[in-house]
């Protein structure tokens, strides 16, 4: 016996919804992906397309990260030129219009921090590889990481917004953790408040910003300008004059000119990882800061 349309319309309606797709996000570093999963949990699949072994300024821009982008409901990128050399004709290759720059589905993390280091007067070649619009490194700072977690909920929320409640609550809870964190980051680097410091790049404007540390200048002379001899012969008077113990240097920099400096002046080279998921077992935010403040700290003991 043929079932009446009032029977059929039943029966589809007692049968269980199917669930949404969950939304995709596309992150351009390892450190935003971790952020982003802090904030999606279950609810959202998120991918990088940089490997946190990869210096985030240099990417190679293959058709698979291409792939990505064009299947992403959300692009999270860093912004002020961190990713200018391989990121724009990978979203225009894309054709997913939505994650244009000011696109519905694009978030500029540095559109949630306030930015330090903005250059003052012309910016040109002759300054080396300068941001105009200010220094696209704070993630470091785990108070602007909160910042860029909540943004990613905020976002994620106005995408889907049955699950909102879920992608604020688990920002909140990311929040209480980094507070913690903050913490026991500032009393491990405490007993070196105020000692002074050498990076690779300018890096760590931002973790200097909280850590109470200082710099005491860059290997490079001029950002992204590799050091000649003359500028590693004047750090090494400066190490010796000022008594720099640390020369810090993401893996995914040679760290040729760090060993000499450190091995005319005294001081130890830190390597790092530059990005999570820039070594094993390093595959969280919290985990990303821990190993760089315990191997500062333990450097200027």
């Amino acid at each position: 016996m043929q079932a009446t349309k009032p029977a059929v319309l039943a029966a589809l309606l007692a049968l269980p919804l199917a669930a949404a797709a969950a939304p995709k996000v596309v992150t351009t570093t390892e450190t935003l992906a971790a952020l982003a999963t802090e904030v999606a949990g279950p609810d959202a699949k998120v991918e990088s397309l940089a490997k946190g072994i990869q210096d985030p300024h240099f990417v190679d821009a293959n058709p698979i990260l291409t792939v990505k982008l064009r299947n992403a409901d959300l692009l999270v990128d860093v912004g002020l030129d961190l990713e200018i050399g391989w990121l724009p004709p990978l979203v225009v290759q894309s054709r997913n219009g939505d994650i244009l720059p000011g696109g519905k589905r694009r978030l500029t993390a540095a559109s949630a921090v306030t930015v330090l280091d903005q250059p003052t007067g012309p910016v040109d070649r002759s300054r080396g590889d300068l941001h105009p619009a200010g220094n696209p490194h704070f993630l470091t700072d785990p108070r602007r990481a909160v910042q860029v977690a909540y943004a990613i909920a905020a976002k994620l929320a106005e995408l889907d917004p049955g699950k909102a409640p879920a992608y604020l609550d688990r920002a909140k809870a990311f929040s209480g953790r980094m507070d913690q964190a903050l913490a026991r980051w500032k009393a491990e680097l405490a007993p070196a408040k105020g000692r002074p410091i050498f990076t690779q790049h300018r890096t760590f404007t931002y973790f200097l910003d909280w850590s109470g540390l200082v710099s005491a200048g860059e290997l490079e002379p001029r950002p992204g300008v590799p050091p000649p001899p003359g500028h590693l012969a004047e750090l090494v008077e400066i190490a010796k004059r000022q008594g720099v113990k640390a020369i810090v240097v993401e893996n995914f920099y040679d760290r040729k000119s760090a060993d000499v400096v450190a091995s005319h002046s005294g001081a130890k080279v830190v390597a790092i990882p530059g990005e999570v998921g820039g070594e094993a077992g390093v595959k969280t935010y919290e985990a990303f800061l821990d190993a760089i403040v315990k191997r500062i700290a333990e450097a200027l003991k």
